[in-house]
């Protein structure tokens, strides 16, 4: 992958299959735009052991032996990633005449067990960086006549939205990111393995965890919605590149206890970069009855209609603004990093919230509910 030898890499595929040798190769191919300086596959034996089941094995007659581990792949952007971003593939190994070869790579996907699917599997790529940016697309001939890459400055506005969070956000953070843009939504949609429908959204802050770090992100990536950035202008566009980039600069003191109404709340509001008008719909929501004086819980977010799952933001950053406009900004980064703090630990999430809150403000979860429900009827 690495010096780009073409012959070496496809002699590692498994002979026969005429369709996963063509992926195999438009795969390498596409990594001709990618550059990165380091990569590695190795298969992890000890995270899930052999995986294979009878029904893989007859899938492969001529094969003397067949095996399904879950195998790490590491890659690093130079200059972008500290350390290398971490993907999971399952990649199926077959012996043939005392030689492994890689036969496939989604032969468990029908049980929800995918390998990673990138930018440059489909067509090849083309990057432009600039400053802290790394742009990353495909090429417009492949793209048709409306190529997603150049429909916006994402550069510029790229810059504009790393401004607004420095402003409200103090914590150090890598500050250098990678911006991708799929050609469509299906395309995005494999990329982040969605199981919902992505035309409710506009971006997406991806990211994995690295097992042999512990509870730490790695490969941050902001992913575009193509689709979702038609007719926006560039004001909006920095309002959405600067909500993705809050959730990356959080990534450093993130946990599993972090309540999603707590991330895109505050994303919200420094994407917004805490306009008045930022709230117009949650206004009218609340005049129409719709708001029910709870915050929204996780699945809030993913789940419903378009409409119900704005309104889930909106009342996310509503509750944000309630608690910096009563405790500030500082006490509420406190609060972020008491909660992300706590990677592994005994106890409920709904635990580690309330005890957050009772040390940041004096007061458990359920009272900051009625206090923040209180102060918008």
């Amino acid at each position: 992958m690495l010096q780009h030898d073409r012959e070496a890499f496809l002699a590692t595929v498994a002979p026969g299959d005429r369709a996963f040798e063509r992926d195999q190769t438009a795969l390498f191919e596409g990594w001709a735009g990618v550059h990165p300086s380091t990569y590695d596959l190795e298969a992890q034996w000890d995270r899930a052991g052999d995986l294979v089941r009878p029904m893989d094995v007859a899938r492969y007659p001529d094969a003397d032996a067949v095996s399904i581990p879950v195998t790490e792949e590491r890659y690093r952007l130079a200059g972008f990633d500290r350390s290398p971003a971490v993907e999971d593939l399952y990649l199926t190994f077959v012996r043939i005449d005392g030689r492994w070869y890689v036969a496939s790579d989604d032969d468990l996907a029908a049980v929800g067990l995918r390998s990673t699917r990138h930018l440059w599997e489909r067509a090849p790529v083309e990057s432009e960086t600039s400053g802290r940016f790394r742009l990353m697309g495909h090429r417009c001939s492949s793209a048709g006549a409306s190529c997603p890459v150049t429909a916006h400055d994402y550069l510029g506005s790229g810059r504009a939205a790393l401004a607004r969070v420095d402003e409200y956000w103090r914590y150090p953070w890598n500050r250098r990111l990678v911006m991708m843009v799929p050609n469509d939504a299906d395309e995005l949609k494999a990329m982040i393995q969605a199981t919902f429908d992505v035309d409710s959204f506009v971006a997406f802050a991806y990211a994995n965890i690295d097992p042999e770090r512990g509870f730490r992100y790695v490969g941050d990536r902001i992913i575009l919605n193509p689709g979702g950035f038609a007719g926006r202008t560039q004001d909006e566009v920095v309002e959405i590149l600067a909500h993705e980039m809050l959730h990356v600069a959080t990534r450093a003191v993130s946990g599993p206890f972090v309540p999603v109404w707590l991330d895109e709340g505050l994303a919200d509001y420094v994407g917004s970069d805490a306009s008045p008008t930022a709230l117009d719909f949650f206004e009218g929501a609340l005049a129409r009855g719709l708001v029910t004086g709870t915050i929204p819980r996780d699945y809030s977010f993913m789940t419903g209609t378009g409409t119900q799952i704005y309104l889930s933001y909106q009342t996310a950053q509503s509750a944000v603004r309630f608690f910096i406009d009563r405790w500030g900004r500082a006490r509420l980064e406190r609060l972020y990093r008491l909660l992300g703090s706590r990677r592994i630990a005994a106890g409920t999430a709904r635990f580690h919230v309330d005890r957050a809150f009772h040390r940041t403000t004096g007061h458990g979860f359920a009272g900051f509910q009625r206090a923040w429900a209180d102060s918008i009827h």
